[in-house]
């Protein structure tokens, strides 16, 4: 799970300067937040998939159906969750960088919960 939070941080931190370069200002008129900074992009990057990835991790030891729609649940609030930088932002490159940044989020997720519940199943059967 970390390895995907700190690659997922990374992509949305190169389209955060490349946005910037291109000219979009990262202001919001509503949402979360007013403007959007570097340590914003990791912060709401790196928590939430080491937080709940960890906590994904240890209910789908115990219950091994979970993992799966964690997986999607949280594609789907991810992919919901575009809506907000769409309708709140002041400029389109701002809402395209941060639309973008919840896809790199979202795919993250899926792989990573993907990844670890495979092979905590595959180390599990081979002991068997």
């Amino acid at each position: 799970m970390l390895i995907a939070a700190f690659g997922a941080a990374s992509i949305c931190t190169f389209i955060y300067f490349v946005a910037g370069a291109a000219g979009a200002s990262m202001d919001f008129s509503g949402g979360l937040f007013r403007h959007l900074d570097f340590i914003q992009v990791i912060r709401f990057t790196v928590a939430p998939i080491a937080l709940l990835g960890l906590l994904t991790w240890v209910i789908g030891r115990a219950r091994p159906g979970f993992c799966k729609i964690a997986q999607w649940f949280g594609v789907a609030v991810v992919v919901l969750s575009i809506i907000n930088p769409i309708i709140f932002a002041t400029d389109l490159a701002s809402g395209i960088a941060l639309a973008l940044m919840h896809l790199i989020v979202g795919a993250s997720w899926y792989l990573a919960v993907n990844y670890s519940n495979r092979k905590y199943h595959d180390m599990a059967e081979s002991q068997t």
